[in-house]
């Protein structure tokens, strides 16, 4: 059955066939109930979003900040002005949709190292419509040893990538997730993604305190590592002896989060890849990440990344 798009405040519950919304006021209207199983394409918040008439950043901060629980339905609604049960159906109806974002347990093979893996990658003739991204021009870094790499900066708008997902990308186009391992290579690259549009923040009012995640980068720490530190490796298979972990700051600026950050700290349901960020404002240093930050199709993963750089040894053809 050809699938409606509501433009008012409405979609599903199967129990009523009228709702009454709250936004400024009661206001009491019919409205067509449209099931899931009606859709020719599956629900997203993006819909949601646009039958509320409010945009996602407002759903998504009112849905609460990732990785913070269960998601308070009357509060959020009470935020929005609209019903609870309204929101919680539609809700449900887009975490239903996720189920199928997983996949069956496969290995992935970036730079000769194997990887277990449950979320679906891409080649870039693959990428979803959804993703949005440009392709930076190629820069060139020449090290200490005189050895030169060359870069290339992909910036991620809809920022629905994982690090397995870049790190693919990376892999199909001859090179991997760039590592770097001096301190001069690191200021490098960090040069290429210092714009604020690479980062992405937290809630500054949530319980992360605006802090950040930027551009992933080709460190990974393998199942069993002791944590949090232990067995960091780089996908170049170069020696891991430099590193750049952000360190705690709380000088209300850079650093806003009152908690010790210090990284790598394996917060969370474990945190074994990396990228730049962990501050309020866009940083060289280092975070550790959960997984399934931006991981395409999930709409409450643990955060978002914007870009990723892809080192290449030589240059690319």
């Amino acid at each position: 059955m050809k699938r409606k798009v509501l433009l008012s405040l409405m979609i599903l519950l199967l129990a009523f066939g009228s709702l009454s919304l709250f936004a400024g006021g009661v206001k009491e209207e019919e409205e067509q109930i449209v099931s899931t199983d009606e859709m020719d394409q599956p629900l997203t918040i993006e819909m949601v979003a646009e039958q509320l008439d409010i945009t996602v950043d407002r759903l998504k901060e009112a849905l609460g900040g990732p990785g913070q629980g269960s998601v308070d339905f009357t509060e959020a609604a009470g935020s929005l002005g609209v019903s609870a049960e309204l929101l919680e159906s539609l809700m449900k109806q887009v975490e239903q949709q996720e189920v199928s974002v997983e996949v069956s347990e496969h290995t992935i093979v970036l730079n000769g190292i194997p990887f277990d893996i449950t979320f679906e990658v891409f080649s870039w003739d693959e990428l979803p419509s959804d993703v949005v991204y440009e392709r930076k021009e190629l820069e060139e870094y020449t090290g200490t040893d005189g050895i030169t790499h060359y870069y290339e900066v992909i910036y991620v708008e809809s920022g629905n990538l994982n690090w397995y997902q870049a790190a693919y990308l990376a892999e199909v186009s001859g090179g991997y997730l760039a590592c770097p391992t001096t301190e001069g290579e690191n200021e490098f690259i960090f040069s290429l993604v210092k714009d604020e549009k690479f980062f992405w923040h937290f809630d500054e009012n949530g319980a992360h305190y605006g802090i950040s995640i930027g551009p992933f980068l080709g460190g990974y720490q393998p199942d069993g590592s002791v944590e949090p530190d232990g067995g960091w490796q780089w996908l170049s298979g170069e020696t891991w002896d430099y590193t750049n972990w952000a360190q705690n700051l709380d000088d209300g600026v850079t650093d806003k989060d009152p908690r010790d950050n210090t990284q790598p700290n394996d917060s969370g349901d474990g945190q074994p890849i990396m990228g730049f960020g962990e501050m309020n404002t866009p940083v060289s240093t280092w975070g550790d990440y959960m997984e399934s930050v931006g991981t395409y199709g999930l709409t409450r993963s643990p955060g978002q990344s914007y870009g990723f750089i892809i080192e290449y040894e030589n240059m690319p053809e």
